[in-house]
């Protein structure tokens, strides 16, 4: 039985570069570093990721990808998120050429993200109000918060574990240039959107560095 799944595979891989002069055994290895940042404006993402796509014709390829970041909160009077992600899963290659190497691309994926760390909680006391004059010597409304000096400047600050893992979706729309031989490569991804369950979504910017294998 698996030898037979195996021949249907290979029959059809080799059907596609029998159309498009691409051997079956072509592969394209991607890797680069991203930057991005959730919808919490606080929370910024800067990873690597690593995918392993099949060419199938010029225009369509499909893989396999990884990518693993660390994510900080940079909120100072809320709740901080400070975890690591890692997203594995499926991915579809787009390509349309427009010459001299140069092509606008498009992928979508079909990934799991696993969210793995640390929220941190920040709490003041209500406000007092005190005394407290403008220049002129008119009364003015002031409060103060009360402090603890030993707690960081806060009155408290509370840290949970956060985990928390989701399917996700992306797409991203970018530019790639190969060199003629189409061994070597370049990708960039200024739009690449992701959303996971609860409606939380990153947009991320990316550059990929394309090695062609066979």
């Amino acid at each position: 039985m698996i030898k037979k799944i195996s021949s249907v595979i290979a029959l059809f891989l080799v059907s596609f570069a029998a159309a498009s002069d691409i051997s079956w055994k072509t592969f394209d290895v991607k890797f680069g570093p991203s930057f991005g940042s959730w919808n919490d404006e606080s929370t910024s993402m800067f990873g690597g990721s690593l995918s392993l796509v099949k060419p199938l014709n010029s225009y369509v390829g499909v893989g396999v990808m990884l990518e693993v970041a660390t994510d900080v909160s940079g909120c100072d009077d809320c709740l901080n998120y400070d975890f690591n992600e890692l997203s594995e899963g499926l991915v579809v290659n787009l390509n349309a050429p427009i010459g001299r190497g140069v092509s606008l691309i498009a992928n979508f994926m079909f990934l799991v993200n696993f969210q793995d760390g640390t929220a941190d909680e920040i709490r003041f006391n209500d406000p007092t109000p005190i005394e407290a004059y403008d220049a002129d010597g008119n009364r003015i409304e002031a409060y103060e918060y009360a402090r603890d000096r030993d707690n960081g400047g806060y009155v408290s600050k509370t840290s949970e574990d956060y985990y928390f893992e989701s399917f996700m979706f992306r797409s991203n729309l970018g530019v790639s240039w190969r060199t003629k031989s189409e061994f070597f490569g370049l990708e960039f991804y200024p739009l690449d959107f992701a959303i996971v369950r609860g409606g939380d979504s990153r947009m991320t910017f990316s550059l990929n560095a394309v090695f062609r294998v066979f």
